[in-house]
């Protein structure tokens, strides 16, 4: 189960050690805003009721921006976290600042390269659906016979994109839960689908299993 009182013990501590580069990168202020929580904690809490998470699982985070919220809410529950990210400033802040005393891996670069580190993944989430190309082409590279979905299957996978067409970056929005599962890689398994509307447009989420 969600730990709430630990969530928000470090929330306020990386929020308090954080103020200069707050003030510094409304970015980052951005990464905490009230949309941001009510859309992730949203996706943690169905996560938490599939109970398919154990003190052994590896979670890796596609376009993990700073992991403001994701990485503190399942820090306590797995055995190791991996962000990636294409933007070296993102990363950077976030391992040497916001979570310099965390046990977690940051990675820059593009997820659509594959590492080493999905191989023994037991949930990919990519809250970032919307920045990058649809998940159903996430491989297969030339120099691999298997698309990469079968490659870390079995895992399972939570995803979010969003309808905002409006904001900059946004380059694969979607309309619909309909279409965001046309994105999906194809032997995938829709364990749930929910919409959260907040005051810019509707996110569209999907878990399921490889």
């Amino acid at each position: 189960k969600m730990d709430i009182k630990f969530l928000q013990t470090i929330l306020n501590n990386l929020i308090s050690s954080s103020m200069r580069e707050v003030r510094e990168d409304k970015d980052l202020l951005d990464s905490f805003s009230p949309n941001q929580f009510k859309s992730k904690l949203k996706l943690v809490e169905h996560v938490d009721k599939l109970n398919i998470l154990t003190k052994k699982s590896e979670i890796v985070i596609f376009g993990s921006w700073y992991g403001s919220i994701l990485i503190p809410a399942f820090y306590n529950k797995v055995k190791k976290i991996t962000c990636i990210d294409q933007d070296a400033k993102v990363i950077s802040r976030a391992k040497y600042n916001l979570f310099k005393d965390f046990n977690v891996d940051f990675i820059t670069g593009d997820v659509f390269e594959f590492r080493d580190s999905y191989k023994n993944a037991d949930l990919f989430i990519n809250t970032s659906c919307e920045h990058m190309k649809s998940m159903k082409e996430w491989g297969p590279s030339p120099e691999y016979k298997n698309p990469w979905w079968d490659r870390v299957s079995p895992a399972y996978f939570a995803f979010q994109s969003n309808n905002m067409y409006d904001i900059e970056g946004h380059i694969n929005c979607v309309s619909s839960i309909e279409e965001f599962k046309y994105q999906m890689p194809d032997k995938a398994e829709i364990l749930v689908e929910d919409k959260i509307v907040d005051d810019r447009g509707t996110r569209f989420m999907l878990i399921g299993k490889i």
